[in-house]
């Protein structure tokens, strides 16, 4: 993910000194760059300068000593107290760290680009499904959210599967994993309203894979557990967040209430099938059961959807045979993925396979930040 540039401007150096470490020391250090200022005229001269910055947090005195800013750069007021701020949003400069950063993290939701989400406000919603099963459906959806990131999207992975192992994938070997959806979804149940401050809290940056993404949740039960009308919400408040352009969302293999739901609220649907035989016959009985359990979702699904051939195994000459005979009554593959025969290691796979995620992104509309929509 491409870092957000933010411009601080305050007099006192040692507490510049101070917050700059505890932003490195932070997991906000992977995707913030910090440009410390400590006098107006130092700020002025920075932004006559030209440079990309997504917000300046300043002293109200040393805003005002910079004079007029550069048009549409947003702008906070670092104050001391309330009301300090003429007008301008406000952060208190003196407050526990945490905190402190948090408050700098919803200042740039407050700011970001709200152009990607074709219909209405927030993030674009990807769901990614495989429900026949190992078409590679979660190695998609991860390198789909680090491209994202890679063509400065504020890409969020959100695991829904049952039982969710991406954690393998996703985290250092010994880090723990931490909360999860689970404390979301507590968060909506409870009317809490400062879910943005609670998903800052709980969501994880990934070295290994560059984005962010949600813990899994401690059991199989919370997953199964999860209503349609918990997956719809939790998706809306994420959506709607601020913190994010682009939501890619790993599907469960079963399309239970939840799994409907964020087919009905997506913008785009990712759908893996093998070009074999039995797994388009499979893929076709999958679109059969859900024109009869849940017709809206799969309606939504359909009309919204890339069929995509993913060659997870080395006989692609036996597949060609195979998919001849295999049923028509499939949408015809709109894309592929090539078989990587090191694709165990997701976070090194093979330039082809780059290549043809980076591809499906174009098709989806994430080639730059705007509109999903196919």
């Amino acid at each position: 993910m491409a870092r957000l540039e933010i411009v601080v401007a305050a007099a006192e150096s040692e507490y510049m000194r101070r917050l700059a470490a505890g932003v490195r020391d932070s997991p906000f250090g992977s995707r913030w760059r910090l440009t410390a200022c400590t006098t107006g005229d130092s700020l002025r001269q920075y932004l006559k300068g030209g440079y990309a910055v997504h917000l300046v947090l300043a002293q109200p005195s040393l805003l005002e000593q910079a004079g007029e800013l550069p048009a549409g750069i947003p702008a906070a007021a670092f104050v001391r107290r309330r009301g300090e701020g003429g007008g301008l949003p406000e952060l208190l400069q003196y407050q526990p760290v945490p905190e402190l950063l948090a408050g700098i993290e919803a200042l740039l939701a407050g700011s970001g680009d709200k152009r990607l989400r074709a219909g209405g406000e927030g993030a674009a919603v990807v769901a990614v499904c495989d429900p026949v099963g190992g078409a590679g459906k979660s190695t998609c959806s991860l390198w789909l959210a680090r491209l994202a990131g890679e063509r400065g999207l504020r890409a969020l992975y959100l695991n829904l599967e049952r039982f969710d192992a991406s954690g393998l994938q996703l985290r250092e070997p010994g880090e723990a994993s931490g909360e999860g959806v689970e404390a979301l979804l507590y968060a909506l149940k409870a009317d809490k309203p400062d879910f943005p401050a609670r998903l800052t809290s709980v969501r994880r940056y990934s070295r290994r894979m560059g984005t962010d993404y949600i813990g899994e949740a401690p059991s199989p039960e919370e997953r199964q557990a999860m209503t349609g009308d918990d997956a719809a919400r939790l998706l809306e408040a994420l959506a709607g967040s601020g913190l994010y352009d682009l939501i890619v969302a790993d599907m469960d293999s079963v399309l239970d209430d939840a799994a409907a739901a964020v087919l009905e609220r997506c913008d785009a649907v990712v759908w893996l099938a093998e070009p074999s035989a039995v797994a388009r016959r499979k893929t076709r009985l999958a679109f059969e059961a859900a024109r009869l359990t849940h017709p809206a979702a799969a309606a939504a699904a359909r009309s919204r959807m890339l069929f995509v051939r993913s060659r997870v195994r080395p006989h692609a000459e036996e597949d060609r045979v195979a998919e001849c005979a295999a049923d028509r009554s499939l949408p015809a593959f709109a894309a592929e993925l090539p078989y990587d025969p090191g694709i165990g290691r997701i976070e090194s796979a093979a330039p082809a396979y780059i290549q043809a995620a980076g591809d499906l992104l174009d098709r989806l509309g994430c080639g730059t930040k705007r509109s999903v929509g196919l």
